[in-house]
């Protein structure tokens, strides 16, 4: 079986619906569905995939990963520190969780995964990411993720 290449992804033809889907069905398919199948492994599934496509997305700027980052709606996205082993991201409007009444841990695995793998792309390091704040899991005013970059092996 030949694996969807993400242009091919990308590529939208719904001339009456649109291209955009509401924020309800990802809801349901990522935090519903995904957990309801595989359980407290959603979460690091979701990471891993969203680290997976960050470092596969082929981009060279972090402009350019703001850019898709807007384009996707996947939030308002902002980098208040960065450091050569230390940058925090912040996520508002988290396309995951913003809006949600607080459900006592964090939510939002796969964007801290697309953010670890994207910048880690980037800028040539393996980052992990930890979510720290979270909107629609903790009530916080953003989604927030610490990137440390993992020690060269």
């Amino acid at each position: 079986m030949n694996p969807i290449e993400i242009g091919n992804a990308l590529k939208m033809n719904r001339p009456v619906l649109g291209n955009d889907v509401g924020i309800g069905l990802f809801r349901l398919v990522r935090l519903v569905a995904m957990e309801d199948i595989l359980g407290t492994g959603a979460s690091a599934v979701t990471y891993y995939a969203g680290k997976k496509l960050g470092q596969s997305l082929g981009l060279t700027h972090l402009d350019q990963f703001l850019e898709l980052c807007n384009q996707l709606k996947i939030g308002l996205i902002s980098i208040p520190t960065m450091t050569d082993d230390e940058i925090h991201v912040d996520v508002c409007e988290c396309v995951t969780c913003a809006g949600m009444a607080p459900v006592g841990r964090v939510l939002c695995h796969f964007e801290g995964g697309l953010i670890a793998g994207a910048v880690g792309s980037i800028l040539k390091k393996d980052f992990q990411a930890r979510e720290v704040t979270c909107i629609g899991g903790l009530g916080d005013a953003s989604c927030g993720f610490d990137l440390v970059a993992r020690p060269a092996r």
